[in-house]
């Protein structure tokens, strides 16, 4: 039989996800399973290993048995997970403790102390990348002040997707993109280097850490074990893997610097593939691209269309008498919003639930209520707050360069026709909307094929595999409240930032 399926796992910060891939990127079944996060103390925030290798078993079976596809026609499995954090194994390869996923906040006082010491600049000078509280080397200095017997158990540091790999496999290993996301890797060489450990006097953890794949190879196959477990076909091969930021850049078919990838969902993402790298740490993170010499530019936030899913769960949800479910309540908000008028007289919402990368302390915010507003306007507010966000990171990561030509969308706010119109105003530029849905898994499965060699190069991949369903042009009548608004909205964003910590 020939082999001409992929299948690729996505362990997001809140779901897991099997995506069963043909060779054109078509998807055939889809699974999900969700991992709400645990929350051992406020500002910690942590997914159990043994639980996440349970729900890839779990989905992969549930995609073989919807597309009734045999494991046999499988030619590669591909990986990506939600970057930074830390997942610490032993000789064994068996968790230590459970992993530590990246919006988590209990090192910041580790990076305050790096700062107040002066020791950021060598970082940025070495990685590109700054220094905050759920990269893995922060995490590590906490962790040998309040957990020193679990550092002492440790063998292997690792990401999300490459636990998944290890268990796949049986093979511990890291990958160069997620080393580059976690701020560990030299960014001129494309190796992994102990040089940033001693920038920060973590030297004795260097054998934390080890020489990482490169995402276009294949880094093993599935073991006798994992595939009693998964039902996959012992000894199909198994991809390194990607990191998901960039995975889904890859799966929007974002590869060049006339499109942006704008992802809006549990972090607000904004990418741009270049080979011309920004490396004086004033980005969220300049990543390593899947090629040599290619680097995917992201300036990012915790917060996006997640601000949204907050706001109905936790607010609308247990004031709604209606017995409605989540999606309905969606479908009522977009209803709301449509209510409303665009106008200077909304209030604003800073979406920051989850703080900022350069002001942990700030905080979700409704500003400008009048005894007028309601519902229609406060949901209004978020959507118009998480745009406002990413608009500021776009003009950011594009200062100095030429407009793209569209941005590729994806995420949450991809599901609300008015919260696209709002984005697109905002942003001030088209949005192009992916046929596809699990952009990270199709992006991990772009990287597998290629890696097995179903194609000859990612050029030829991207294109085979990657189709826009729809193109929404900005309102110029929107655009130009929109841009008052978002000035407004900058004003207020710089007003809060000496408060934040006194609050």
């Amino acid at each position: 039989m020939t082999k001409r399926h992929i299948i690729a796992f996505d362990a997001g910060g809140t779901a897991v996800k099997a995506a069963l891939y043909d060779e054109r990127g078509r998807e055939c079944a889809v699974a999900s399973a969700a991992m709400a996060p645990l929350h051992p103390a406020p500002g910690f925030l942590e997914r159990d290993p043994e639980a996440m290798w349970a729900a890839i078993c779990a989905t992969t079976r549930k995609v073989l048995h919807a597309a009734a596809v045999a494991p046999s026609s499988i030619a590669v499995v591909g990986l990506t997970g939600y970057g930074n954090g830390l997942y610490l194994v032993d000789r064994r390869g068996e968790p230590v403790r459970n992993g530590i996923l990246s919006p988590d906040q209990r090192a910041q006082g580790e990076v305050a102390r790096w700062r107040n010491a002066r020791l950021e600049d060598a970082v940025v000078s070495l990685t590109w990348h700054k220094l905050w509280a759920g990269k893995p080397l922060p995490l590590i200095a906490w962790l040998e002040s309040h957990e020193p017997e679990t550092l002492a158990r440790a063998a292997r540091a690792l990401m999300c997707k490459d636990y998944i790999r290890y268990r796949l496999t049986g093979a511990l290993a890291a990958e160069v993109s997620d080393l580059s996301s976690g701020g560990l890797i030299d960014q001129r060489t494309r190796q992994w280097t102990p040089a940033v450990l001693d920038c920060l006097g973590l030297s004795r953890y260097e054998r934390l850490f080890g020489e990482a794949l490169e995402p276009l190879t294949v880094a093993g196959a599935v073991t006798e074990k994992a595939a009693l477990e998964t039902g996959l076909l012992a000894g199909t091969p198994v991809s390194a893997g990607y990191a998901d930021g960039p995975a889904m850049a890859l799966g929007l078919g974002a590869t060049d610097e006339t499109l942006i990838s704008v992802i809006s969902g549990t972090w607000g993402l904004n990418q741009l593939a270049s080979r011309t790298p920004i490396t004086d740490g004033s980005i969220s993170a300049p990543i390593l691209g899947p090629r040599p010499g290619e680097f995917i530019l992201t300036d990012a936030g915790p917060t996006s269309a997640s601000a949204f899913e907050w706001f109905v769960d936790s607010v609308l949800a247990p004031a709604d008498g209606s017995g409605r479910d989540r999606e309905a309540l969606f479908d009522f908000c977009n209803r709301q919003v449509a209510l409303t008028r665009p106008s200077d007289a909304i209030p604003f919402f800073l979406p920051y639930l989850n703080g900022r990368l350069d002001q942990p302390e700030a905080r979700g915010s409704f500003i400008g209520l009048a005894s007028w507003h309601g519902l229609p306007e406060m949901v209004r507010a978020i959507y118009e707050g998480a745009a406002f966000e990413h608009r500021g990171h776009i003009d950011h990561l594009l200062k100095d360069r030429a407009r793209p030509l569209a941005a590729r969308f994806a995420g949450g706010a991809a599901r609300s026709r008015p919260w696209l119109e709002i984005f697109a105003a905002a942003i001030a530029l088209p949005l192009e909307i992916a046929e596809a849905h699990e952009l990270g898994a199709l992006g991990a499965a772009i990287i597998a094929a290629v890696g097995v060699g179903l194609y000859p190069d990612l050029a030829t991949a991207v294109a085979a595999m990657t189709r826009i369903r729809d193109r929404i042009d900005p309102d110029p009548v929107l655009a130009d409240i929109l841009a008052r608004r978002s000035t407004a909205f900058k004003a207020l964003r710089h007003a809060l930032n000496p408060l934040w910590s006194t609050l």
